[in-house]
């Protein structure tokens, strides 16, 4: 009866363990996924930013011909 207890014990330790080592692997794996997309990730914002830097001067230009039409006469 206490042997039984005891393997009872024992196998839920090691299922703990095995579950700790499976969550410390996968942890691990998404450090490195994401280490290796960050380069990638700093491409794509920086590429975003100067869109919307673009997309935010042509927006003043199209506002500035609404409020001075006379500035863009032969234009």
């Amino acid at each position: 009866m206490i042997w039984a207890v005891r393997s009872t014990l024992a196998s839920c330790d090691a299922h703990q363990f095995v579950y700790i080592i499976k969550l410390v692997f996968l942890t691990v794996i998404n450090l490195v996924k994401q280490a290796w997309l960050f380069p990638q990730s700093l491409v794509v914002m920086l590429k975003e930013r100067r869109q919307q830097l673009t997309l935010d001067a042509e927006e003043v230009e199209r506002l500035d011909r609404i409020r001075n039409p006379s500035k863009y006469l032969g234009k």
